[in-house]
């Protein structure tokens, strides 16, 4: 009798990572400011508050280029330890926001985006387009008011992880520094570095689907396009 062999698909998750640099906060001439060992863009600053932002892209070409769909299985931020901070008052803290899209975010909409929650009413952002969302906050408190490290004060994630047909996926890393008082402010405060680790696996899919996702990439890809 003729064997025969059946060679079935093996479908792999790929994982990607890509670092983003420590933010270290310092007074100057009275206002926050901030430098990191990565490239960082500030979007405003204030002897109160200063928001900046951390910008990068996971390529995905090489894993659509046949054409196939990318489905994301996991996501992930991790990170040594929480933000320290050095001379710092009760009220002082700062505010992270790591968020995953299929389409850039134009820069004047930015700190909007983070402020309503992308892909939320508000947002212009669809919610297909929100891969992962993270938002954390630390604050200085009475009884941790001798310790280094800021407590974590809130923790709170969502996205819908949807399958696309984008060749990238944009990392945005938003954080605003705080201090309660213009008169009593903070001396130091560092956020540390982190890996975004991003799990996907390409898949086949019927053409019609797999072109309906590519039009739908397209057209969100070019409504954000900066001119």
């Amino acid at each position: 009798m003729e064997e025969i062999s059946r060679k079935k698909e093996v479908v792999k998750v790929k994982l990607l990572h890509k670092a983003l640099g420590q933010v270290a906060f310092t007074i100057v001439g009275g206002v926050i400011e901030a430098v990191s060992d990565t490239s960082i863009t500030e979007l405003s600053k204030g002897p109160t508050f200063s928001q900046y932002v951390q910008q990068e892209y996971f390529d995905l070409a090489g894993m659509t280029v046949q054409e196939k769909t990318l489905f994301f299985d996991t996501v992930s931020v991790q990170s040594a330890y929480n933000p320290n901070i050095g001379g710092g008052h009760t009220g002082d803290g700062l505010w992270e926001v790591i968020l995953l899209t299929t389409t850039p975010i134009p820069s004047a909409r930015l700190a909007t985006e983070y402020a309503l929650g992308a892909g939320l009413p508000g947002s212009e952002m669809d919610w297909s387009q929100i891969v992962y969302y993270r938002s954390r906050t630390f604050t200085q408190t009475t009884d941790m008011a001798g310790f280094t490290f800021l407590p974590t004060n809130s923790e709170n994630k969502m996205g819908s992880a949807y399958p696309t047909a984008s060749d990238r996926v944009y990392i945005y890393r938003f954080m605003q520094a705080s201090c309660l008082s213009p008169g009593a402010q903070f001396t130091s405060l560092l956020l540390p570095g982190c890996q975004i680790v991003l799990g996907a696996t390409a898949k086949e899919e019927p053409e019609f689907q797999y072109i309906y996702r590519l039009m739908r990439s397209y057209e969100l890809q070019q409504s954000h396009d900066e001119d």
